[in-house]
């Protein structure tokens, strides 16, 4: 269990800004957020699961004798989601008199939720995020498997993505959680007084990978101007999925890692080039230029005005739209991909836990709290980004926040992502090879053999971190 959540040191260099998403993506309509709460002391162990691999029981009718059932969350909204959670439950309890829910916000995801596992008495209910331990969760088996709950119950799951209801079910096929949430990196924002100035289109779906490499160096000025940047370093594995690279032979639940394709080593090479020529505004290009004034990057950068477009999520929207200033007009557009190209991204959901003595009553919370009127009502106030196309066109899309074209770029993300395996050796043999292997290619006084950095970064995440 030692590397369950291991391996996320670089990802915590943006987790703060995909927290920050359910305050910045209806930024002009959501409620003002006030401080986190404390989170709930967790409750005296009881007893762990009895068996390693959860089975779900036969789906009956809930018991009527009084219940209480705890949801533990991710508390990434402050007061503002805390007070959502806790109407919830006053909700829940007014359909369920003899059901008392006790909600459990939890900041430190990580820290706590492992231990409660370990000791099973987690919650009855429990938050799951790709980028968050979920694949080391459902390596401990912490979620009981949802399906025969939804085939008693003739549940609806059409709305959802079929990709998310195969990511986000067991290796029998059998779905762990609803999905609530998906981010995905592909939001291409892009200052519209710069690209006026220059004469050049902006970006739509007809741009091509060539397209955007062309427009980042038309649009670069030596040590004043820089085309394109990256939110956070670790985009690179974003543009690597841009070109159609897979990092390994499964989405879900790999065998191997394939990271050294061709089409990896091609994106690589093509990054690395724009780094070397100043192109690219982001921290591992700053020996050759890649910093703008104040050594600022990403957002900083975008909203300085130094940066032509930006590669981030809609969480970003808020922030560029008050730390510009309105010295500027921007909008945003979707990525372009190459054929076969993907999107990296976050998801997140709720799952009934394996040790929960109430496994009946915990589905019923959980079709509340999570189906298509929870994640509404979470729309409404802006805390998430719904992968439901019927949610996304109501409160996010027809909001007046910004980008204007937010509503496409959403949608084109929620069909083309791509989220982390669902395996604790992800952290060990994916994230603690590749981050130091590139790192040190980009940062390299010339430019590596990509294709034999690579070569030897897998063979190391085979032995780091093996999935077969």
């Amino acid at each position: 269990m030692s590397h369950l959540f291991s391996g996320k040191k670089k990802l915590l260099r943006h987790r703060s800004r995909i927290a920050l998403v359910v305050v910045a993506i209806l930024a002009l309509v959501a409620a003002a957020c006030g401080d986190d709460g404390d989170d709930e002391p967790a409750p005296a162990p009881t007893q762990a699961p009895a068996t390693t691999e959860a089975t779900a029981p036969a789906p009956t009718e809930p018991p009527v004798e009084q219940v209480e059932l705890r949801m533990a969350y991710f508390n990434s909204g402050g007061q503002t989601q805390i007070d959502f959670r806790e109407r919830q439950a006053a909700e829940f309890n007014e359909l369920h008199p003899n059901v008392t829910v006790r909600m459990e916000p939890i900041s430190d995801w990580q820290v706590t939720i492992l231990p409660q596992i370990a000791a099973g008495t987690a919650a009855d209910v429990i938050w799951g995020g790709t980028d968050d331990g979920y694949g080391g969760m459902v390596a401990a088996n912490a979620f009981l498997p949802i399906q025969p709950f939804i085939e008693a119950d003739g549940y609806d799951l059409s709305p959802w993505p079929d990709s998310m209801i195969q990511h986000f079910s067991d290796s029998d096929g059998h779905l762990l959680l609803l999905p609530t949430t998906n981010l995905s990196f592909n939001f291409l924002y892009y200052n519209k007084d710069m690209f006026d100035a220059a004469g050049i289109d902006y970006p739509d779906t007809s741009w091509t990978v060539d397209d955007l490499i062309d427009v980042s160096r038309q649009l670069t000025i030596s040590g004043e101007q820089w085309g394109l940047g990256f939110a956070w370093s670790d985009l690179y594995q974003t543009w690597m999925r841009m070109y159609g690279c897979e990092f390994s032979n499964d989405a879900t639940y790999p065998t191997d890692y394939t990271y050294n394709d061709p089409a990896c080593v091609e994106a690589l090479v093509d990054l690395d080039g724009l780094s070397r020529e100043g192109v690219i505004n982001w921290e591992l290009g700053a020996q050759f230029g890649g910093l703008a004034p104040g050594d600022s990057a990403g957002e900083t950068a975008f909203s300085g005005g130094y940066s032509a477009m930006l590669l981030s999520g809609t969480w970003e929207a808020g922030s560029i739209a008050e730390n510009s200033g309105g010295a500027f007009e921007f909008d945003a557009a979707a990525a372009p991909l190459k054929p076969g190209g993907t999107i990296q991204g976050a998801a997140e959901g709720y799952g009934v836990y394996s040790g929960s003595d109430n496994p009946e009553w915990a589905w019923e919370l959980l079709k509340f709290i999570a189906g298509p009127e929870g994640q509404q009502a979470e729309a409404e106030l802006g805390l998430g980004t719904s992968p439901i196309d019927s949610i996304l066109d109501g409160a996010y899309c027809t909001s007046d926040a910004p980008p204007a074209n937010k509503c496409e770029v959403a949608k084109i993300g929620a069909a083309n992502t791509k989220w982390e395996p669902l395996t604790d050796a992800w952290g060990p043999g994916f994230w603690d090879v590749i981050t130091p292997a590139t790192e040190g290619g980009f940062t390299a006084g010339s430019p590596p053999d990509w294709q034999a950095l690579l070569d030897e970064a897998v063979e190391t995440s085979r032995l780091a971190g093996p999935l077969a």
